[in-house]
């Protein structure tokens, strides 16, 4: 292989490895700039109904959603606990069982 074929081959193996080395950090960077709350939110059993919890505090009581309405499993998981990173999405999902 002549030196012009080789220098070429190495340039193009160089800028590649930089070109994924800063998709790599650039996507770190945006996983890291989620817009989620640092605490954990928590769909969870309250009584016969459910309630939103926020590091263990009731935010918000679903007193319309009655446990024994439901399915068994569904009320397995909700004795259990469901956590989401966001109360938006904690709010999406009580729709579900909502009605």
């Amino acid at each position: 292989m002549d030196k012009t074929k080789q220098r070429n081959i190495i340039i193009s193996v160089i800028v590649l490895t930089a070109a994924a080395v800063i998709i790599l950090i650039t996507a770190g960077f945006a996983a890291k700039n989620q817009d989620y709350e640092q605490s954990s939110w928590v769909l969870k059993a309250y009584g016969n109904s459910v309630a939103l919890y926020n590091e263990d505090k009731v935010a918000t009581v679903y007193g319309d959603i009655v446990l024994d309405n439901l399915s068994p499993d569904d009320i397995r998981i909700i004795e259990s606990g469901i956590a989401f990173p966001t109360r938006e999405e904690a709010e999406q999902a009580i729709e579900d069982y909502d009605g």
